[in-house]
């Protein structure tokens, strides 16, 4: 057990650590791409609600592409009815 944790610990000293092989400046793009990926519905609402109808529609017209959506018409309890 106390190998696993030496064997992170190195890894992550030399990641993160003053003589790490990354500088500290390279962490930044990848950390404010994903709060800028988090925060999209925050800051623009109207835009990623948008977003979502349209992934709404676009899965709606791929299942019913599929015979697996609305336009199927069943005809369940319509016996004697014509």
């Amino acid at each position: 057990m106390d190998g696993a944790v030496d064997v992170a610990n190195r890894m992550v000293e030399a990641l993160f650590g003053p003589e790490g092989d990354i500088p500290w400046w390279a962490w930044l793009g990848p950390i404010i791409l994903l709060l800028a990926k988090l925060m999209y519905p925050v800051v623009f609402p109207e835009t990623a609600a948008a977003e979502a109808e349209s992934d709404r529609r676009l899965a709606e017209f791929c299942r019913e592409r599929d015979g697996k959506g609305k336009a199927k018409k069943s005809k369940k309890g319509k016996k004697g009815k014509r």
